[in-house]
């Protein structure tokens, strides 16, 4: 623990179930422990961290209690992931045949290895397999039963196996690596020639595949990069990236130990499907997110994050109806269920804001738009947030043609346009324009959207770019007003 806010954040990160086992195992290992016990209730309880009220309390061994605590944790909490884990078995495993085989129970300890050797196996752990072989070989030697000599060279060729599939695999994630930097380099066209070099012919690359499991997503994974960032051969991403997906449903058991892994290789498909506009391909994956039952809650709240966001995207531009109250019931549900990042919290609460405006549903949105003004901004106070939600709120409180709210939330957009960094006079204009729109007969309101569009378009060409790309959402508006057609209709022809 180097930092003074380690701790805080270790317990922060902590989920309940987890929390509650380390609280049973404190208090199962007596009077010193207990005390500890205090400090991380402390701890759990504050919202921001506060070192000078801990030391109040705790006094000047604050220092050393914190960091005996920090290592109480992690120790509680690798028993707790043993039980959960197979790779945390496995090492477990390999740590007991040892044990074993140090106070001279070599049978015993031999059956231990076997065991971790085909947990190994079933997670296409090679490390865990060169390690666990290594013992064996030891084991052999030095017990040297009947026909050791064969079980050797049996031994010795595994060894010799697992070390290839390894290198593949480390061959393939340096390829990765290589292609990420490559993209950001000065001559990234030179860098691919080179890296094309380092896969199988192009003739070969539809028959080769890895051996190992693990070599094979490497693989996968290096192919997706490379057609994605530097030949942006994007049909081509979006196949190895399918593929990739796919071969989390070959290795079941691999998929359950390295869920975040495979969350964002979903992830990375949804992107190029997303850049494709392959929004048939978009719903599938929704679909099959939503579909997945993670069994801990760290990947709950994963899913859960993740699958919202991009299931708000497809809505957005889409501008689909059908579900969205039920996605409201989802949203309002995670956001309770799942500690999430203030940061994260706030997009979600603003994307599915900017849904319910899109949906001409002004009421809830106007509701939307206060708990973020109120409570999912106020950690975070991000300028443009604040600045694309006023907005929102200006637009909803025009569409439910009440003069008071309108006014109300010009003054709000104006005074905090002028609190804040962003330069450009959009809001200043909008503003302006809305008051006008609101106070004008039906028959001006024609000339006034269009020379509300005008003024955009001369923002643009003079170089001003409001934040969350607000000028774009006022302009579909427009149009939407302009042709009498819902915002949601003008946002799905442009998609498709």
């Amino acid at each position: 623990m180097k930092q003074k806010e380690d701790l805080f954040k270790l317990i922060q990160a902590m989920s309940k179930s987890e929390k509650r086992y380390f609280t049973l195992d404190a208090k199962k290992s007596g009077r010193r422990s207990s005390n500890y016990l205090e400090l991380f209730q402390a701890i759990n309880q504050l919202d921001e961290y506060d070192e000078q009220k801990l030391q109040k309390k705790f006094g000047k061994n604050l220092p050393s209690d914190k960091s005996y605590l920090y290592e109480s944790i992690l120790r509680s909490m690798r028993d707790y992931r043993s039980s959960k884990s197979r790779a945390a078995r496995i090492k477990e495993m390999i740590l007991d045949a040892r044990y074993l085989y140090e106070r001279g129970l070599y049978p015993q300890s031999e059956e231990r290895f076997k065991q971790a050797k085909e947990l190994a196996k079933e997670l296409d752990d090679q490390l865990s397999l060169l390690e666990i072989s290594r013992e064996q070989l030891n084991y052999i030697w030095v017990t040297k039963p009947k026909s050791y000599g064969v079980i050797i060279n049996q031994l010795l060729e595994e060894k010799d196996h697992f070390i290839e599939n390894i290198n593949e695999e480390l061959h393939y994630l340096s390829l990765s690596y290589k292609i990420q930097m490559a993209k950001n380099s000065i001559s990234p066209e030179a860098q691919a020639e080179e890296i094309a070099t380092q896969f199988p012919s192009a003739s070969n690359t539809e028959d080769f595949y890895p051996d190992s499991a693990h070599a094979q997503r490497r693989y996968l994974q290096s192919l997706a990069l490379f057609n994605n960032l530097l030949t942006e051969d994007v049909e081509k991403a979006n196949t190895y990236y399918s593929k990739m997906v796919a071969w989390w449903d070959d290795y079941p058991s691999i998929k359950e130990e390295e869920y975040v892994r495979y969350i964002s290789d979903v992830f990375n498909l949804f992107n190029v499907a997303y850049t494709q506009k392959n929004y048939a391909q978009f719903e599938q994956l929704l679909t099959k997110l939503e579909n997945e039952k993670p069994t801990n809650y760290h990947d709950q709240r994963l899913l859960f994050k993740q699958l919202t966001n991009y299931k708000l995207l497809y809505y957005i531009n889409l501008g689909v109806e059908d579900g969205h109250e039920e996605l409201i019931e989802q949203v309002s549900q995670g956001m309770n269920a799942y500690k999430l990042n203030p940061v994260s919290q706030l997009i979600i609460a603003f994307n599915l804001t900017l849904l319910l405006f899109i949906l001409d549903k002004h009421s809830i949105c106007l509701e939307w738009c206060e708990k973020i003004s109120k409570h999912y901004n106020r950690k975070v106070n991000n300028e443009h947030f604040r600045l694309a939600t006023l907005l929102i709120n200006l637009l909803c409180s025009y569409e439910e043609d009440e003069i008071e709210k309108v006014d109300s939330a010009i003054r709000s957009l104006q005074r905090h346009t002028k609190q804040s960094d962003y330069k450009g006079i959009f809001f200043k204009e909008t503003g302006q324009l809305i008051r006008k729109l609101s106070y004008s007969a039906a028959k001006k309101h024609p000339d006034l959207f269009l020379l509300f569009e005008q003024k955009i378009i001369q923002l643009r060409q003079d170089g001003e770019t409001p934040p969350m790309r607000m000028d774009e959402l006022a302009l579909n508006w427009i149009k939407s007003k302009q042709r009498k057609v819902p915002l949601r209709k003008i946002l799905k022809a442009q998609a498709t």
